[in-house]
């Protein structure tokens, strides 16, 4: 018997939880698994694999995420860790053993899919023929056309429905002859709650699931589900660590509706951010294709607006491409050994080491202005300081004083709408400012049109409050508002070399 029959036929005792257990024995076609933080989602979408490994040799599979970078570095791993309890371990080339490489043609000598692809560098490739095809929704091109005898779709919460609907479940067609088994042709999804109203679209299944059962299959789960695996001690440090809100969506996976009465009610996540922010070089130590930041431009100034609270210090960075005004980054800092204002410089420092143009230009709030009662300096003197020992030349941009409340709500909802020429495209990098979003998304507007700032007073994860939204209106309308024909209202302003009014 050969070495490969053999292994085939070795059993192994591997541990799953019974929400696990339930999901990978459910026979339907399309299945669906919505978990909490730790619940073990990528754990048995590696179990799942490994299932069609053992049964559907030479089956062409995808797994689709919306950033190959979060295949790679977030899904890619546990996976990998489910296959070696089955005992499925990379081919060591130098050793000549192993049962799967990744990114690269397999060993002359395996068994290829039926369809194989013409490029593999995108690929998981096992001995027996099975091949796992990862696609990307930031590299289109590996993410349209194709015939696949199943699919994966990790993270389908931060997907649009048309996309799972017009492209990826049409790709999973033909060779029926070929396959008899279950798990041919079949689709599964796992994702984390919908933090945002375009993700609720993966809750259909359960609907479906009602009216036919044979074919859908719907399961829930929350950290607790896992707890044989995670332990007592790390969900009971995640609760004490973690806001009420975070706690309930994150671990215990409940849903959230959405805003009925949002101060950006022409906000669309779907719209106004994007996924699209990184290109990926061949690396040759790992064999993989590994991403670079696309949507910053190096050689070109960054603006920056912060927002000053004594519990939460929080930042943006943004640059301008001609019509789109992209928010690149979120920096925040919620306590620090030293002062909050020098522990975000010195985040933002190490995070922009390598950008060449060493200049920036502040903007935020205007109390930035006013002078500390501990310090002779304003926070934006103590901010240029800190900036300027780091080798960076900054220009204030902040005077005058705050805006109308009413006027800035209509200004920056109109720049949301994107129907007029004259006005910028907001693009938000969603990789990176996962709490800007969820912050301007879930911010409520007062009758008078203020902000309903009540999240700042609450038990809640600061980085989800209001303050994110107010370093984003903060440059947004000051850079802008002139569009309007509105102007800031002149005040003085205190600056490192003196006041000047």
């Amino acid at each position: 018997m050969s070495q490969h029959s053999s292994f085939l036929q070795e059993r192994r005792r591997v541990y799953v939880n019974a929400k696990q257990a339930a999901f990978l024995s459910a026979r339907q076609k399309r299945r669906s698994f919505v978990g909490g933080r730790g619940s073990g989602k990528s754990s048995v979408l590696g179990h799942k694999t490994r299932q069609e490994f053992n049964y559907l040799p030479r089956a062409k599979f995808f797994l689709a995420g919306l950033t190959y970078n979060q295949i790679l570095t977030k899904t890619l791993p546990s996976a990998m860790d489910s296959w070696a309890a089955h005992g499925l371990v990379e081919y060591d080339l130098k050793n000549k053993v192993g049962h799967y490489v990744v990114g690269k043609r397999p060993p002359r000598g395996w068994i290829l899919p039926y369809q194989a692809p013409r490029n593999y560098e995108n690929c998981i490739s096992f001995i027996n023929g099975y091949t796992i095809e990862m696609l990307s929704f930031d590299r289109p091109d590996t993410a349209r056309g194709g015939n696949y005898d199943g699919g994966h779709l990790d993270e389908s919460a931060l997907f649009k429905r048309e996309h799972v609907a017009k492209i990826l479940l049409p790709m999973i067609r033909g060779n029926i002859y070929r396959f008899n088994h279950w798990l041919h042709q079949s689709f599964c999804d796992y994702t984390s709650a919908a933090w945002l109203p375009e993700g609720q679209w993966v809750y259909e299944t359960e609907e479906l699931a009602k009216t036919d059962p044979d074919e859908y299959f719907f399961l829930e789960s929350t950290a607790y589900d896992n707890v044989a695996v995670l332990g007592e001690k790390y969900l009971a440090k995640l609760r004490k660590e973690m806001s009420q809100l975070e706690w309930d969506v994150e671990v215990m996976n409940v849903r959230l509706k959405k805003l009925p009465n949002s101060f950006y009610p022409n906000f669309s996540a779907d719209r106004h951010s994007s996924w699209k922010t990184f290109s990926y070089e061949y690396d040759e130590a790992t064999g993989l294709h590994l991403p670079s930041t696309t949507d910053c431009d190096t050689k070109r100034p960054l603006e920056l607006s912060w927002d000053f609270n004594a519990a939460f210090t929080s930042m943006l960075v943004c640059q301008e491409h001609g019509r789109e005004f992209r928010i690149l980054d979120e920096v925040f800092v919620k306590e620090s050994d030293t002062n909050m204002l020098d522990a975000v410089v010195t985040e933002f420092g190490k995070r922009y080491a390598d950008h060449q143009n060493k200049t920036v230009y502040i903007y935020g709030d205007r109390n930035g202005n006013n002078k500390q009662t501990n310090s002779p300096l304003t926070f934006y003197q103590q901010i240029q300081q800190a900036l300027s020992a780091l080798g960076w030349a900054s220009v204030m941009m902040v005077q005058g004083l705050d805006p109308d409340h009413r006027l800035k709500h209509f200004a920056l909802n109109d720049i949301l709408s994107e129907t007029k020429e004259r006005l910028p495209l907001i693009r938000i990098n969603r990789n990176k400012c996962k709490y800007t979003i969820i912050s301007i998304q879930n911010t409520p507007i007062n009758p008078d049109w203020t902000k309903n700032k009540k999240s700042e007073r609450k038990l809640l994860d600061q980085a989800q409050a209001t303050h994110l939204s107010d370093c984003f209106d903060n440059i947004v309308y000051r850079k802008f508002c002139s569009l309007f024909g509105q102007q800031v209202i002149e005040s003085p302003v205190y600056f490192l070399s003196g006041r000047r009014g």
